[in-house]
């Protein structure tokens, strides 16, 4: 019985050659047999042959008879040699097809060549089952993270569907707001007018001769009048400044009930973008849901995610893209191209545009102000260099080595970069270079007739980046010595290019959502479109003009524009979707325009799909919500800390 329990079946067979020997130990005149293993034991195994002559099988069946035994398993270079006795035969008819099969226990073995043989054969027959267990425990675990993924997913989706009521309150509320402040300047302006005509009449009637009394008489009725109306005038104002501050209150009061939710939203959006990095190159795809554009990294969203994970701390990712460019990248000349691959950092779009290098010098910049470890600050320099190289003798710089056309965002972009680097590096040929790049600006950007900002030289299109970015980059103390008006520039950007669409949430349920278009939609015959990013700018921009008339202590206006940032803040909001990907796993990102494969107007079209995350968009839409100018180094120490809304 124990030796029973000690065989093991075997899943792969051993060929084995037999032998029958005499009672003298030698070999008997049969020939050689081949058989194969079918069991296995410590003592002996169990032998199946196909063929047995009958000679042979009345040897077999004699009993006691001694066989040499010749075993090559498949796992020793060397065929093991053995001896043993016959204890049993049987002829097996059943299942087909028909053989013998014999019994033997060893007389003689190699014992560590026997030990190998069973642990060989348990290990087969245990393989399977564990096998079988492993893959029930990966399927049990795939279904797990398959669960908490789903999970994950809901999650994120409920915390973007309990984001967007909070948007869509506080729009409400923002909108009435920027409704009052319309009607408080239209009425503001026309009690202006009533004082300037009161004084006009005071002064016609204190001139007028006593005999012209009728004339007075009309011209004192007039008076009253218009004393009557400033008075109405004042109580219309009066009671709008309250509604004002009741909306105000209102509005704070949801910021600060939404608070942790905004700021989940808020972490949501940075970690979409990182978990968009690639870990062997480092960069960031730049959209996700566009089939066409898969793995593409543009260099200017490159520089804007370095800079996203810096407001948030992370500086090992904002050193990994920087790192790539500093050693990997490949270029032309001192130059980068436009897009990389992020997958495996080969070039997938073979242009060089000075827009791009200026950001990328602007992320390194930006690095080396917050970290101080020198570590990018050569390349910033070599882009600079290249920068200077560039430049003609108006200050002027082409929109690439190979193109003639100048553009005025380039120019605003170098402006911005060329200044921090002689910031930060003291060399002061940068900043004559900036210099020249202001001069340029001044005779070419700036449509002082209109006060509009144009695309470029000779070119009047309009382009809503250029207006916000045009303060941004040179600030408004800048912008109002080269006699710019940077309130009538983005009043105009406004105007022209402010949109209302109706745009599909999530959730399916449509919405109004009011935003900055890329150019002037009615001139392209294809309705409003929304692009985030360049909505972003102008809330960034909003901000700015806040800051700026605060410090020259008009608290009404910086108010007027703070509030204004707010509104399209809460619009820009309301676009957020939840990421379609399992990589996303539902996080809020935002879209790069409100509608897919459109004409922007400036040469190309919006990502196709019309769920396609965009990292320039989301990573802009951060920026306008902690109130970051990527511009500037002398705000960003407090955006870089700042992970909430409050304005």
């Amino acid at each position: 019985m124990n030796e029973k329990r000690q065989y093991v079946r075997m899943n792969t067979v051993f060929p084995v050659e037999l032998g029958v020997l005499r009672a003298a130990g030698e070999r008997g005149p049969a020939r050689l047999l081949q058989a194969f293993t079918r069991d296995v034991s410590a003592g002996g195994m169990c032998l199946e042959l196909k063929v047995l002559a009958w000679e042979i099988e009345k040897d077999f069946l004699a009993g006691d008879t001694l066989l040499s035994l010749t075993i090559n398993p498949i796992f020793a270079r060397r065929p093991v040699q053995a001896i043993a006795r016959i204890v049993w035969l049987k002829q097996q008819e059943t299942p087909p097809p028909f053989r013998y099969l014999v019994g033997v226990v060893y007389t003689q073995i190699d014992e560590k060549a026997k030990s190998r043989i069973i642990w060989y054969a348990k290990r087969q027959r245990w393989i399977p089952r564990l096998t079988a267990v492993v893959g029930v425990l990966l399927a049990a675990l795939a279904a797990l993270f398959f669960i908490q993924d789903q999970r994950h997913i809901s999650e994120n989706k409920a915390i973007i569907g309990r984001f967007h009521e909070s948007a869509e309150k506080e729009s409400v509320v923002s909108s009435k707001l920027v409704a009052l402040q319309k009607k408080e300047q239209a009425l503001s302006l026309e009690f202006d007018q009533s004082q300037d005509e009161i004084k006009k009449l005071n002064t016609t009637i204190a001139l007028l001769a006593v005999e012209n009394v009728q004339q007075k008489e009309t011209h004192e009725k007039e008076l009253a009048k218009s004393l009557e109306r400033q008075r109405k005038l004042d109580e219309e104002l009066t009671l709008l400044s309250r509604s004002k501050e009741t909306l105000r209150a209102t509005y704070q009061t949801l910021q600060k009930n939404e608070g942790a939710l905004t700021r989940t939203t808020l972490a949501q959006m940075a970690d979409w973008i990182k978990t968009h990095r690639n870990l062997h190159t480092g960069l960031v795809a730049s959209f996700e849901g566009d089939v066409g554009l898969d793995d593409w990294a543009f260099t200017y969203d490159q520089s804007l995610a370095c800079q996203v994970f810096l407001i948030f701390g992370d500086l090992k990712s904002a050193e990994g893209i920087l790192s790539f460019y500093a050693q990997r990248a490949e270029k032309s000349g001192s130059a980068y191209f436009n897009a990389y691959d992020a997958t495996d950092g080969r070039m997938t779009e073979g242009t060089v545009h000075v827009g791009p290098n200026a950001w990328l010098g602007i992320a390194a910049l930006q690095y080396e102000h917050r970290v101080k470890d020198g570590l990018f600050l050569p390349m910033a320099k070599a882009i600079g260099d290249w920068l200077l190289r560039m430049q003609d003798v108006e200050g002027g710089l082409k929109g690439g080595p190979s193109v003639v056309w100048y553009s005025t965002e380039h120019h605003l972009d170098a402006y911005a970069f060329l200044s921090m680097l002689y910031r930060e590096t003291g060399d002061p040929r940068y900043q004559t270079a900036a210099e020249g790049v202001l001069r340029w600006l001044k005779k070419y950007a700036y449509s002082a007739k209109d006060l509009r900002i144009n695309r470029g030289k000779g070119d009047a299109t309009i382009a809503t980046d250029t207006f916000s970015w045009s303060i941004a980059a040179l600030g408004p103390e800048t912008l109002k010595a080269l006699s710019f008006d940077p309130e009538a520039i983005m009043d105009y950007a406004e105007k022209q290019c402010a949109v209302e669409v109706r745009y599909k949430k999530p959730g399916g349920e449509t919405a109004a959502v009011r935003g900055f278009d890329f150019s002037k939609a009615r001139n392209l015959g294809r309705g409003g479109v929304i692009s985030t990013e360049w909505t972003a700018q102008g809330i960034v921009t909003y901000r700015i003009l806040s800051n700026y008339f605060n410090g020259l202590g008009k608290q009404a206006k910086a108010l007027d524009y703070r509030e204004k940032a707010n509104f399209y803040l809460n619009e820009l909001q309301k676009l957020i979707i939840t990421s379609p990907s399992r990589t996303g796993q539902g996080r809020g990102c935002l879209p790069y325009a409100s509608m897919d494969n459109v004409d922007t107007g400036h040469g190309w079209r919006t990502p196709k799909g019309s769920r396609t995350g965009s990292v320039s968009g989301t990573a802009y839409g951060i920026f306008a919500w902690v109130g970051y100018n990527p511009f500037s180094l002398e705000n960003s120490q407090e955006a870089l800390t700042k992970t909430n809304t409050s304005s």
